[in-house]
């Protein structure tokens, strides 16, 4: 993607990136096709600048990761015409990420594997683009793509797993050790050969239940010996499906015999794994949000749950909601005191007709209005 001048949009270019005014409101969708009205209405705004899909974007990820031994591109570059390419930041490191992930755990030998370091500079790279956009901070479920993959899992689990150890203020050591353990988590799954997706263990035959039980062990064993990554980053891959009442495993480790990095990256491995379906099975944000609540101060640590229940939106900025009264919306920006009642733009009367103008309504406003069900 590529940030360019309003002034110099010609029409059908691709929103990369949503639109969004200074009152956290979303003008325009990101896969939006600019149409002139619509460029005419940035120009109205004093929109000066947008992101707009390029041809690096046809391709997964964008741009290739670098071959062994290459070094990482800048993030910027010029195009054909001689525009100055500018990539979003956050996004970009993350996909980047999950592209030198894959290429390094593809090839991975079992052990000593001297390419694994790879992975530890993408989590590096993944701190500080986080660093470098506070606003990431303020609500991660507004920034990080939905998994697909094991790869996609394991950016995303970093990704939080960083956000909320800087949420929690931690030491800068114990936030680079939680990254680092955190892309790493599930390394142990590309040694065993059960379905995981979309499946919870209980659900699961019971030789291949035993069978992915041992991805902690498989991936702890493959990094044990590797004297770049620390001993708690190790813990956080061996112990990450542990829980605090002794219900998880492979040890059934509780309590405080659990150091808080590995009850952090649980707790966000947990969360993503509900709303993505990577290693169980696949429920609603929303769903997933009330699961955590259920269950802290039982299974996960009270604190750490309570700071991701702060953080995290039940309704992300564009996702389409359906109200009690059978209308459809979009989430144009959150109400901060109350992260289940946000602003939506009406898109649908309940008959299924379109809104023909716009219309807003405010959750904390119409209090007759719930979101029921999301799409």
């Amino acid at each position: 993607m590529k940030l360019v001048s309003v002034k110099n949009l010609k029409g059908n270019e691709v929103l990369a990136v949503p639109v969004i005014t200074s009152s956290d409101m979303v003008l325009i969708q990101s896969d939006t096709v600019l149409k002139d009205e619509y460029i005419d209405k940035l120009r109205d705004m004093n929109i000066d600048e947008v992101y707009v899909r390029d041809a690096s974007d046809d391709t997964e990820g964008g741009k290739d990761a670098p071959d062994d031994g290459d070094e990482a591109g800048d993030s910027s570059e010029r195009s054909e015409s001689g525009e100055q390419s500018h990539f979003y930041t956050v996004e970009d490191t993350f996909e980047s990420s999950k592209k030198i992930l894959a290429k390094v755990l593809e090839r991975h030998i079992y052990k000593h594997n001297s390419n694994l370091k790879k992975i530890g500079e993408a989590a590096e790279n993944i701190l500080n683009s986080v660093l470098s956009e506070p606003d990431v901070l303020r609500n991660v479920t507004e920034i990080r793509n939905i998994s697909t993959d094991m790869y996609s899992h394991c950016i995303n689990v970093c990704s939080l797993s960083t956000i909320m150890a800087l949420r929690l203020r931690m030491p800068p050591s114990q936030v680079r050790n939680i990254s680092t353990g955190a892309i790493l988590h599930d390394i142990g799954l590309k040694y065993i050969q059960v379905p995981y997706i979309d499946i919870d263990v209980s659900d699961m035959a019971p030789k291949d239940a035993v069978e992915y039980k041992k991805h902690t062990i498989y991936g702890y064993s493959s990094v044990q010996e590797e004297d770049w990554l620390s001993d708690i980053s190790k813990e956080i891959i061996l112990l990450h499906h542990e829980r605090i009442d002794g219900s998880g495993f492979p040890f059934q480790q509780r309590g405080k015999r659990l150091r808080p990095e590995v009850r952090l990256v649980a707790l966000c491995d947990d969360f993503d794994t509900l709303i993505s379906g990577i290693g169980g099975k696949k429920i609603k944000i929303y769903e997933a949000i009330e699961y955590i609540r259920v269950h802290m101060g039982r299974i996960y640590d009270s604190t750490i749950a309570a700071k991701l229940l702060e953080t995290v939106a039940l309704y992300p900025v564009g996702m389409e909601v359906i109200t009690n009264e059978g209308e459809i919306g979009v989430v144009v920006r959150q109400n901060k005191e109350a992260t289940d009642r946000p602003v939506i733009k009406m898109l649908k009367y309940p008959d299924g007709s379109d809104y023909t103008e716009y219309v807003e309504k405010d959750l904390l406003k119409v209090l007759t209005l719930f979101i029921v069900d999301t799409r």
